[in-house]
């Protein structure tokens, strides 16, 4: 099998599949997509074994998935070796009776070990993801593929989206799928104002809004590619309200970070374009939903008194605290559980805490590599439309990387798997655009030691 028909698959479960559903005996790390993710960890792993597969030494994405691998795993023996504990005056004040009981030592470490374990099947599914996207895709077509799918599943998620929030009904209550349980209720519709927030098969609006922004600009890529086509058009358009319609910050903040690094690295002429189009959209979403722009204006406008905001930011102080017992190597992943400590709103504050300084440094690094790496494509790839796919998934990258700063990502199973699915896209075209220098550079050779070809005589 293909890999590309792997990485494909693995969109089509973690994007179509509601998150909370999931294999029960593994829990939270069992949604269908994880276990994807695993089994192509698995094959990744026997076929860089058995010599069959053809990237050798040390790329920039094994560098950083290694470099995360050995946080992630010196994280979990650290936490082993000298244990959890849950202090009384770490949780939030909630009205909820259970929040009153200090757990004991004994039930404090049963549950650590067993969210210990879970990080680490959820780490083994999204290393999976990366490395089979990075190495697998064995060209620029695949790539397009793969782009191809991402922006139609992206359109069945924003379509479901948008009928929640026009009707209030939740589409994906209907999903039900047999071998798969909820570990969670789900299906409910919350609002923001006046207006519904949606999350179709994602856990929560924000990471519904989160991903679609980062799907935005691979959407609007091939928008771009394909310019006059209505079946490019049509799936931009629709993952792009999508976005707004989650009624959520984070969405915003996605998008308009995507959007600055498409302006740099566009033509002048795209750049004109682009500012001058910009007020014409946001003045037809006005028209097209109102109250939506005003809504998503306030959100920003009353920072200094949002009560979420503030949350976020008293969270630091008491969390510090917990932290400075594992600073260096962390406590393992997913062992800071929100029912002994408290909602953390900050995928970066997690891993501090989680995965100590070593983590977080690990995380950023990740990132980073991931990004220049596109954008390494965005400059060296020899077709236009390869160095804009380069451009277009670091500016999806760089916006997922602003989104962890507003909510914990790696506890959502859609971003999480959406962050390691971008990262083996940019990783993906960094190797075809080394192996396009290579083929260059040996065409080159071939001629200066063999000389140009021979003439022809052209018969009179």
């Amino acid at each position: 099998m293909p890999a590309v028909a792997i990485v494909v698959a693995y969109a089509v479960l973690l994007l179509c599949i509601p998150s909370q559903l999931i294999f029960g005996p593994l829990g939270a790390p069992g949604t269908p997509a994880n276990m994807v993710g695993i089994a192509g960890l698995l094959w990744w792993a026997c076929a860089t074994i058995a010599g069959q597969n053809p990237v050798r030494g040390l790329t920039p994405t094994r560098f950083v998935v290694l470099l995360l691998t050995c946080a992630v795993l010196a994280a979990y023996v650290n936490g082993m070796v000298k244990g959890w504990y849950a202090p009384p005056n770490m949780r939030a004040n909630t009205d909820e009776l259970w929040t009153l009981v200090t757990p004991t030592v004994d039930e404090t470490t049963t549950a650590m070990i067993s969210a210990a374990d879970r990080g680490l099947l959820s780490f083994a599914g999204w290393m999976g993801v990366v490395l089979v996207t990075a190495e697998g895709l064995r060209s620029w077509r695949d790539l397009d593929l793969l782009v191809e799918w991402l922006c139609w599943l992206g359109s069945f998620v924003a379509v479901l989206g948008l009928v929640q929030f026009f009707t209030g009904y939740d589409i994906a209550a209907l999903f039900q799928i047999p071998g798969l349980t909820a570990n969670a209720a789900f299906g409910e519709v919350v609002s923001r104002s006046v207006l519904n927030r949606v999350s179709a098969t994602a856990v929560h609006p924000i990471e519904f809004g989160v991903v679609m922004g980062c799907l935005f600009p691979l959407a609007l890529h091939r928008a771009l590619m394909r310019w006059g086509s209505r079946a490019a058009t049509f799936p931009a358009l629709l993952i792009g309200v999508a976005a707004f319609i989650s009624v959520s910050r984070s969405a915003v903040l996605v998008v308009g970070a995507a959007f600055i690094v498409l302006l740099i690295g566009w033509p002048a002429r795209w750049r004109w374009n682009a500012l001058m189009l910009a007020p014409v959209a946001v003045v037809g979403l006005r028209l097209a939903i109102p109250g939506l722009v005003g809504t998503l204006y306030s959100l920003f406008s009353n920072l200094q008194n949002d009560p979420s905001v503030k949350g976020r930011t008293g969270d630091y102080s008491v969390v510090m605290g917990l932290y400075e017992q594992h600073a260096v190597l962390g406590r393992g992943l997913f062992t800071f559980v929100p029912r002994y400590y408290r909602i953390l709103d900050n995928q970066y504050l997690m891993v501090l805490v989680e995965l100590g300084v070593v983590g977080l440094v690990s995380c950023l690094l990740f990132f980073i590599v991931s990004f220049f790496s596109a954008r390494r494509a965005a400059r060296h790839a020899l077709r236009p439309e390869s160095r804009h796919l380069g451009l277009a998934v670091s500016a999806s990258l760089v916006g997922m990387a602003l989104a962890y700063a507003t909510f914990d990502a790696w506890g959502f199973p859609m971003a999480a798997g959406m962050t390691f699915l971008l990262a083996g896209i940019c990783g993906a075209t960094w190797r075809l655009t080394s192996e396009e220098e290579r083929r260059v550079r040996a065409s080159g050779a071939a001629v200066r030691l063999l000389g140009p070809p021979p003439r022809r005589e052209v018969e009179a």
